[in-house]
């Protein structure tokens, strides 16, 4: 078999932007869309509360939020990362809600981008007489107090705001079963909330998404949709052998059966233990965690 060149087809588009969270080598990438899949007392809460202390570490988010009707019952987990404003009850509003508190912060930075080129201007001309400032821009400047003080972003870091949304005991809820906003998060988590111009990489603020549920599919559960667009999916032992086939099926255009059900075996052959498989993994090698934090590597 030959090849042979044809001159056409041949220009290299631009890479564009990547909309990921800054993380480290070993994090995950963000922002995610992670199901994560457990029996009650299973040890979902636990896990997800190592995720979002490590995060905090890694300064991944800047806010925060959960849907969940047991937020009291979680406090020793999740209580110490989630403010009380960022908690809401599963109603069928709740992940619009997020997602409208997600774009009143991009609509914040934007806001705040602007205000800082203005005071670059501002400093330029505060030496000049006033008749020769802009009236308009003499005006902006009084009106923001660049004379008493700079512009201040609210989060650590200068750049579009990184959210994160936990929906927790959400299943059969008006949350997951009426949500316009449930749908949005399936196919567009990062792309939410576009900005105005690129800014760090990143053309939208995004929002990073995980799901603790007890049934990986169910009537009335998490749509396939959603299922089928996961970047992280972590599971706890199942002894239900019809959800397991049903994984299997789902994931077999995306990973390799025997290695999956291997790093499966391994992984929950202990009590809590769990198997992450990243689907858009940093490397190869990454592709299977066991507990999170320990690699399995298969021959």
């Amino acid at each position: 078999m030959k090849l042979a060149k044809l001159r056409c087809y041949t220009q290299e588009p631009d890479c564009g932007v990547t909309n990921e969270y800054p993380t480290p080598e070993h994090s995950f990438k963000e922002p995610s869309l992670h199901m994560v899949v457990g029996q009650r007392t299973a040890g979902k809460s636990y896990l997800t509360s190592k995720i979002l202390a490590q995060a905090k570490t890694d300064k991944t988010f800047d806010r925060i939020y959960i849907v969940t009707p047991s937020f009291n019952s979680n406090q020793s987990y999740f209580g110490k990362y989630i403010n009380d404003d960022d908690v809401f009850e599963p109603t069928k509003e709740s992940i619009s809600n997020v997602i409208s508190s997600v774009e009143s912060d991009r609509d914040e930075f934007e806001s705040y981008i602007e205000k800082e080129a203005m005071y670059q201007k501002f400093k330029k001309d505060k030496n000049k007489n006033v008749k020769f400032i802009d009236e308009d821009n003499l005006i902006y400047y009084y009106e923001n107090d660049f004379f008493t003080e700079k512009p201040s972003w609210k989060y650590s870091k200068i750049e579009p705001p990184k959210s994160l949304l936990i929906l927790d005991d959400c299943l059969g809820s008006p949350a997951i079963l009426q949500s316009s906003g449930l749908t949005r998060i399936s196919t567009l988590n990062r792309h939410l909330a576009p900005l105005k111009k690129i800014h760090s990489n990143r053309s939208a603020c995004g929002l990073a998404v995980i799901i603790l549920t007890q049934s990986y599919r169910m009537n009335n559960g998490i749509s396939r949709v959603l299922r089928e667009n996961v970047s992280l999916l972590t599971l706890f032992k199942n002894k239900q052998q019809k959800q397991l086939e049903a994984i299997k099926d789902e994931l077999a255009n995306v990973v390799d059966e025997d290695k999956f059900m291997k790093a499966y075996n391994f992984a929950t052959k202990d009590k809590f233990g769990s198997l992450t498989t990243d689907f858009s993994a940093k490397d190869d090698k990454y592709q299977f965690r066991k507990n999170l934090n320990e690699l399995i590597i298969i021959e």
